[in-house]
């Protein structure tokens, strides 16, 4: 053991020596590095503090710009808004129209045997209402004669109808009948139909017939009567239509036109008007299909003096029972229209259903009806299409769209202008 001892004690001195050099090299090297990143320190803090110092100049600086700018956009806008609204008190003059180029309507006329299968019932009941909205001022402005006389004239036409096989009837056979004697005093009536068609017929494209004139006449001259009775009584017109709307050929009770003439007079005895007795009054209106209320309502007007007709009718007491209610109404005044009503509904009654054939003889029913014209139409962004329209001149371009038609007036308008603005 003690050998060996100054050997390893001269051994370990120099490695403890070495060891502590080492230490304070290290030591030195770290002190310096510290001092270094220090002073590194101090010159970033005042590189620091100087761009804090900028940015709050810039800050400031630009908020005081922004509060300048903000009230320059106030001034403006104010200065904006002031000249909006004084614009708004200056008269402009309207933007000019936009001219609007259409296609030309094109109206290639058909014949009835082209035209009819291919347009709907719809379509042609809907040109016969326009055929007789056409007439209409037509009729009121040859009207010459009352109700009565054209009632008359109705009821010895419509009066040969048979409701068993749906024969004879109002079918304007009375023009050959005229020298019976159930008909004397007729030709003055007929004579004012006879005008009344020719006014017609001279503005149409298809002749009226005479079982419709003779149909439709009396309904507007009882509407004639109705309103001069009312005017009498409440000293004008103004509330009339609404009051007698009933009455009204398209509104209320509106007419059918359609029924076609015959070649020749129908057989004779059928009207029993000459010694004739209430009995044979009520057993004549039920061969036409036709009951006491018929008979009852227009009893007064089946004779030229009126109380003979109601004097035979009161023979039946059903009859009798009626005529006191009828009477009752007369009695609330001209300006009442029940009574007005009553005629025009069983006036329709007789001259709609007392037609050879019966009433689906009339149209819509029909296949080709009268008072059509067949046309085929295109232009105007509208779908080619085969129309129907009422027979009179004009009727076939007023039957292409209402917009369409339109557009066209209001372009041959502008071409118009533009026209007459150059040759100024």
């Amino acid at each position: 053991m003690h050998a060996f001892a100054p050997f390893a004690n001269a051994s370990a001195t120099p490695t403890v020596r070495q060891t502590t050099s080492k230490r304070q090299q290290t030591s030195s090297r770290s002190n310096a590095i510290a001092r270094v990143v220090r002073a590194n320190a101090r010159s970033n803090d005042a590189e620091d503090a100087v761009g804090d110092a900028t940015t709050r100049r810039r800050a400031i600086a630009t908020l005081f710009a922004g509060a300048v700018g903000t009230a320059g956009a106030v001034g403006s806008a104010k200065a904006d808004v002031q000249d909006y609204l004084s614009n708004l008190l200056v008269e402009k003059p309207p933007p000019p129209k936009r001219e609007i180029l259409l296609p030309d309507l094109e109206v290639k006329p058909l014949t009835r045997e082209e035209g009819y299968r291919g347009t709907t019932g719809a379509n042609k009941s809907k040109a016969q209402i326009e055929f007789a909205q056409f007439i209409a001022p037509i009729i009121e402005e040859n009207i010459d004669m009352d109700f009565g006389s054209y009632f008359r004239l109705a009821l010895a036409d419509l009066g040969t109808f048979s409701v068993v096989g749906k024969k004879n009837g109002l079918n304007g056979s009375i023009r050959f009948e005229l020298d019976r004697p159930e008909n004397a005093g007729l030709k003055p009536a007929f004579n004012s139909i006879e005008k009344i068609k020719k006014a017609v017929d001279a503005k149409t494209t298809q002749p009226i017939t005479y079982a419709d004139l003779i149909a439709i006449v009396p309904h507007f001259a009882a509407r004639r009567q109705f309103k001069a009775d009312y005017m009498e009584e409440v000293g004008d017109d103004k509330n009339y239509e609404f009051l007698f709307i009933g009455t009204n050929p398209f509104l209320g009770a509106k007419i059918r036109i359609g029924r076609r003439d015959a070649d020749g007079p129908d057989p004779e005895g059928l009207i029993p008007l000459v010694d004739g007795n209430a009995e044979d009054f009520i057993a004549w209106f039920r061969r036409m299909g036709l009951g006491p209320n018929e008979l009852a309502a227009l009893a007064p007007y089946i004779y030229e003096d009126r109380q003979k007709g109601i004097d035979i009718c009161a023979q039946d007491g059903t009859c009798a029972r009626l005529l006191d209610v009828y009477e009752t109404q007369r009695i609330l005044g001209k300006r009442a229209p029940g009574p007005a009503v009553t005629i025009i509904k069983n006036l329709k009654q007789c001259t709609d259903q007392c037609i050879p054939g019966g009433p689906l003889s009339v149209a819509p029913a029909q296949l080709d009806p009268l008072y059509v014209d067949y046309a085929f139409i295109k232009g105007g962004g509208e779908i080619p299409r085969i129309s129907a329209s009422g027979a009179y001149p004009g009727s076939i371009y007023d039957s292409g769209s209402k917009l369409a038609m339109q557009l066209r007036a209001s372009q041959a308008e502008q071409r118009a202008q533009a026209a007459a603005a150059a040759g100024n």
